[in-house]
């Protein structure tokens, strides 16, 4: 008998006790080359909000013994696996949230009972899909994902990898792309040959379908949104017990004259790790940086092993020469010696000066701090922080597993900057291009957001007195009673402008806005875990929404679907979502149409308490206690 029995990762489980047939022994059903002859991908995305579902059809007709088949489910930020369901005969089984143990020690009592079992790992990057199919049956796997999709370099973008190995199979691919903040300025489909564009009321519907074709190994979809500048939107709902808000700011210039000027240091760690082929991808990437200053910019360099150097007392105009002699002196750098990380961010804060201009440090280090005055990480971020006396966006990147992630990571996060993982493979110098693209033209010199009326507010951005980066966006979301407020103010070259967003009573059918809420909250409390340290109020909110809407969060809760209890007492198979999705799954021989319809959740609450929030970069405290009830709604879909 085979038992599963995993800590630290979050798992879905699917368990379905066996009816009249008896339960193959597992030992004998290993995991084999069990392909799905149909897959198709479906769903909308709406303000950015996407919704989709894989459905594979898997057919183990054929076969006496149990069988099981596995694929991994490639994620990008911000995306989560929502829920599963089988489909198989006239029954449908659902998902339901519970704690991660919990989860765990139902799985493993229904391998002991030789029940079939599917078994979803949270793992970096994905979710992990192992489905064990009875003998001479056949199914229907739904994979539901969803999340919020944030402006890049002023694009919205959505990856699906389809890791299915060159599977030749009957596939159909059908999304709709609706915008309710401005109409679609334009889009790409990549991945697939060719496709269906249809027009809608406020957006587009892409379709696409082969029958017995290669699947794509990846399909991409990206669009922009027609905004004017400021670009601010303010979204509400009403759930019939409480108010939601998502606000979004999304300023843009066109112009390379309205880009605020810039004053750039380039930090870089020479310690003796950098040394080959790490070395050699940093100068490449930091001299192409520099290549991309203009005249009205001014900037410095940093080097640094256990000693510190720096190329000039303060930085310089990027002139023609000064540009080839920061190049020359980049190339010039060897690798040796320790990591004098702490003496790094100081020197190059000390180099900058007043005035008017966006101020950013980039730091790369591959390493822990092994040199320097001061080692530890919550002494390292306070002195930075007591020498940033003029309020330097710094951005971090950690290059290579054995760079110190939680120091660079908190770093950023506390100096309102940006923070990335790179690994030193062949695109690390593209990759640090693209990271550096993410603030390198700055908009504004600085905006404001204040909001009035809310009862929490969550946000991954700082809100005040922080550089605005062009193609960027500012996602805030939360709560509110009576009414909701949202003032902001943007520093533009051309001078401050002022955005005013209200609202007090809210529609019903903004569904979506409750669920960015869900998300977002989870993800802006996982960041406040990862820079302050593990909280027990945090972790129980953390679980506590993820019960509520369904969500894995890593190291927090899990998803179990059981037929049958332990007493062998029936279970409704019905599911817990709150709207109706029809997903069209063709196959072979057969075309198959599978609703879902919602059955209402027993209603009951959850109390959360917590002591005050703090926003993600220190900018925002609400104090005082903040008492709200989350309504039991498991949304899978």
């Amino acid at each position: 008998m085979r038992t599963i029995r995993l800590s630290g990762i979050t798992i879905l489980v699917f368990l379905m006790a066996s009816l009249l047939i008896a339960a193959p022994d597992f030992t004998s059903a290993g995991l084999v080359d069990l392909k799905p002859d149909s897959v198709s991908v479906c769903g909308e995305i709406v303000d950015n909000y996407a919704n989709l579902s894989y459905a594979l059809h898997i057919d183990n007709t054929a076969s006496d013994i149990a069988n099981e088949a596995s694929w991994f489910f490639q994620m990008q930020e911000g995306i989560r696996l929502s829920n599963i369901s089988v489909h198989t005969g006239d029954e449908v089984y659902w998902g339901r949230a519970m704690r991660e143990h919990e989860a765990i020690n139902v799985y493993n009592a229904s391998v002991e009972a030789n029940e079939i079992a599917a078994l979803v790992i949270r793992e970096f990057g994905g979710y992990t899909v192992t489905l064990n199919v009875r003998n001479n049956s056949a199914v229907l796997l739904t994979v539901y994902i969803e999340g919020l999709l944030t402006r890049e370099y002023g694009l919205y973008s959505l990856l699906l990898p389809m890791t299915f190995d060159s599977i030749l199979a009957d596939f159909s691919f059908d999304l709709s792309v609706l915008s309710h903040y401005g109409p679609i300025a334009g889009y790409r489909i990549t991945g697939i040959p060719e496709f269906t564009a249809s027009d809608l009321t406020d957006g587009v519907r892409i379709q696409y379908s082969c029958s017995s074709c290669f699947l794509p190994e990846e399909i991409a979809v990206t669009y922009t949104l027609d905004r004017q500048t400021g670009g601010s939107q303010l979204l509400v709902h009403n759930n019939g017990t409480e108010r939601f808000f998502v606000y979004l700011l999304a300023p843009s210039i066109t112009e390379v004259a309205d880009r605020a000027y810039r004053q750039y240091v380039f930090v870089i760690d020479r310690s003796g790790s950098m040394s080959d082929i790490k070395i050699r991808q940093a100068k490449s990437a930091f001299n192409a940086m520099i290549a991309d200053l203009s005249s009205d910019d001014v900037f410095n360099l940093v080097r640094f092993n256990h000693d510190v150097e720096v190329l000039w007392s303060e930085p310089r105009p990027a002139s023609s020469t000064n540009l080839q002699t920061a190049q020359s002196w980049i190339s010039s750098t060897t690798a040796s010696g320790s990591t004098n990380f702490y003496g790094a961010c100081t020197d190059g804060l000390d180099t900058f000066y007043e005035g008017e201009y966006v101020k950013v440090m980039l730091m790369l280090s591959d390493g822990q701090p092994t040199a320097g005055p001061i080692l530890d990480t919550p002494g390292i971020l306070s002195g930075v922080s007591e020498a940033n006396t003029l309020g330097v966006s710094i951005s971090t990147v950690a290059f290579g597993s054995d760079a110190d992630e939680n120091l660079m990571a908190n770093l950023a996060a506390q100096n309102k900057g940006f923070f990335a993982f790179i690994q030193p493979d062949d695109d690390a110098p593209s990759k640090i291009l693209d990271f550096y693209e993410q603030f390198a033209t700055p908009l504004a010199h600085s905006y404001s957001i204040s909001v009035n009326g809310a009862e929490d507010v969550n946000t991954l951005q700082p809100l005040d007195q922080s550089p605005f980066f062009n193609g960027s966006e500012v996602v805030i979301s939360g709560r509110y009673t009576e009414s909701i407020a949202v003032d902001t103010i943007i520093d533009y070259v051309s001078g401050p402008e002022n955005y005013e967003n209200s609202a007090s009573s809210a529609p019903s059918n903004q569904f979506h806005v409750e669920y960015i809420w869900a998300q977002h909250r989870i993800t802006y409390l996982l960041e406040l875990q990862n820079l302050l340290g593990d909280s027990y109020s945090r972790r129980e909110e953390i679980i506590s929404i993820a019960l509520g809407y369904g969500l894995i969060i890593d190291g927090y809760t899990a998803l179990v679907l059981t037929a049958y209890d332990e007493n062998n007492e029936a279970i409704p198979s019905s599911p817990t979502i709150t709207t109706t999705y029809t997903c069209i799954t063709t196959t072979c021989t057969y075309t198959t149409t599978v609703t879902t319809t919602i059955t209402a959740a027993p209603d009951y609450t959850l109390m959360v308490i917590a002591m005050g929030v703090l926003s993600f970069a220190g900018v925002l405290t609400l104090s005082g206690a903040i008492i709200w009830l989350l309504r039991h709604r498991f949304q899978n879909g």
